[in-house]
């Protein structure tokens, strides 16, 4: 079966996914990978969707740091392909190595960090917002983040979400981490008090502070770095793989070695540094626009293959304004306005 028109009569399926619908026509969509559902919204969608010509776009929300990684997900979409032939895969790497080791296992991909994701219009520099913080960490309350790393940094803000956390062990992971940090503030409260904050209300936040904080020592891109520059917050960071050091100018950023009293003393140097914001966020805006400028040069060839004429006029920004994981149902997902069908504001 060839690429044709999609129109979904009626879906109802609750089922959660994250991602966004590109084209109906021909069917693209883009959402995150994960250990169970290696191919993103491939896996999540691809009954619905049956056999018929179908683009799935899916970023990678951990380090692909070796072979047999990428070996498991090489094997996770031939399993796909058996059953559904004439569904593409293509990945959206972090990074150049990752690239690199997709090809060797002919996975489809580019390098897209999913970074580029982030809203620049969400996150910006606001130039009244006092500061309360020294420095700010947006991290889920989990052991690979390092929060203890963080343990002897004055004036501490934590903006935190529960990841995978049942609510039954929230209480216990609360006071864990107020036994680790008892002098920061826990910006999201704690048990009934505890607020879910919208990216609009985590950027007023991230405002409110003077230095970003990335301590992760394995994880995927780290969205958190990107959101900090761009509200034009220079970033301490710890060494690590997963991507987002290619965000980080040594001009806006500091590496430290993990631990405590070097975390503490770099915050401490990069806010004597006094580096202006806008640099900070003009040094985040140059590096992920050429991944921004792959994303739709793929997209146009998709077209250009499948002899549909590309719209021009559509919103094409509309696709780095939802955060990276827009989360919704599979229904809600393939009933919605694909991008391809938005116009653009002129």
């Amino acid at each position: 079966m060839t690429a044709g028109s999609f129109a979904p009569e009626s879906f109802d399926d609750p089922t959660p996914a994250a991602g966004l619908l590109i084209s109906r026509d021909p069917l693209i969509v883009w959402g995150p990978n994960g250990p169970d559902w290696r191919c993103g919204p491939g896996n999540s969608l691809a009954r619905h969707v049956g056999n018929r010509r179908a683009y799935f776009l899916f970023s990678l929300t951990f380090s692909r740091d070796s072979i047999a990684v990428v070996e498991s997900d090489a094997a996770a979409i031939e399993e796909l392909r058996k059953e559904y032939p004439e569904h593409r895969h293509i990945m959206l790497c972090n990074t150049s190595q990752e690239l690199q080791l997709a090809a060797g296992q002919n996975i489809n991909a580019i390098l897209c960090s999913t970074m580029a994701m982030v809203s620049e219009t969400i996150f910006r520099i606001q130039p009244n917002q006092p500061k309360m913080f020294d420095a700010i960490y947006n991290a889920a309350l989990t052991k690979f983040k390092k929060h203890e790393l963080c343990r002897d940094v004055s004036g501490l803000g934590l903006l935190y979400h529960w990841f995978h956390a049942a609510p039954a062990q929230r209480p216990s992971i609360q006071d864990e981490y107020r036994a680790l940090l008892p002098h920061a503030k826990f910006i999201n409260g704690f048990g009934k008090d505890y607020r879910l904050f919208n990216a609009y209300q985590i950027a007023d936040w991230l405002n409110r502070a003077e230095v970003g904080l990335c301590l992760s020592e394995v994880e995927g891109a780290t969205t958190a770095a990107v959101e900090y520059m761009l509200c034009g917050l220079p970033v301490v960071t710890t060494p690590s793989k997963g991507g987002r050091d290619r965000i980080f100018d040594p001009a806006v950023s500091l590496t430290v070695e993990p631990t405590p009293i070097a975390v503490a003393r770099g915050v401490q140097a990069v806010i004597e540094r006094q580096i202006e914001p806008h640099r900070v966020r003009s040094v985040a805006e140059a590096i992920l626009k050429p991944d921004r400028i792959r994303l739709l040069h793929l997209i146009a060839a998709i077209y250009e293959n499948e002899n549909v004429p590309f719209p021009d006029q559509a919103d094409w920004q509309h696709l780095f304004r939802h955060g990276p994981w827009p989360q919704k149902t599979v229904g809600r997902f393939l009933s919605e306005t694909p991008i391809a069908e938005r116009s653009a504001v002129r």
